[in-house]
């Protein structure tokens, strides 16, 4: 199996930003799902459940279904609650290891390579010079 996307192994800084970036990421795609799908569910039953709760002599199977509703609204309010709590932590998270991934390959390895890089140039440069005096 051929990788399509070439993951930043040459230093662990760089992969923490960018694995806290893909943290983010899909922790708004879960935040935008968990809304709409709870959203869906409130717009399913709210027709039914306003009219049964307008009804007051409700039937025993009428006052069941209207218990049921009333529960399932309740249960899915809580749901979206709690989803949307550890998704923030998620992607609390995931920004903590962006900021830190990206400030320590910038300050610390960064530097270092553009060292390696002009150094090497000057290298080269002195090399060709040399060479071309001879």
């Amino acid at each position: 199996m051929e990788n399509r996307v070439p993951l930043p192994t040459d230093n662990i800084y760089k992969f923490y930003a960018l694995f806290g970036l893909l943290l983010i990421i899909f922790s708004i795609g879960a935040m935008l799902y968990v809304n709409k799908s709870t959203n869906d569910l409130a717009f399913d039953v709210a027709v039914e459940y306003e009219t049964l709760k307008a009804d007051p002599m409700r039937s025993v199977a009428d006052e069941a279904r209207f218990t049921v509703l009333e529960r399932k609204l309740e249960i899915a309010g809580k749901n979206k609650k709690t989803f949307m709590i550890f998704l923030s932590v998620i992607i609390a998270a995931g920004s903590l290891m962006v900021w830190y991934g990206f400030k320590k390959w910038h300050t610390e390895v960064q530097p270092v390579q553009d060292e390696i890089a002009r150094l090497n140039l000057l290298k080269l440069k002195r090399e060709v010079g040399e060479d071309g005096e001879a």
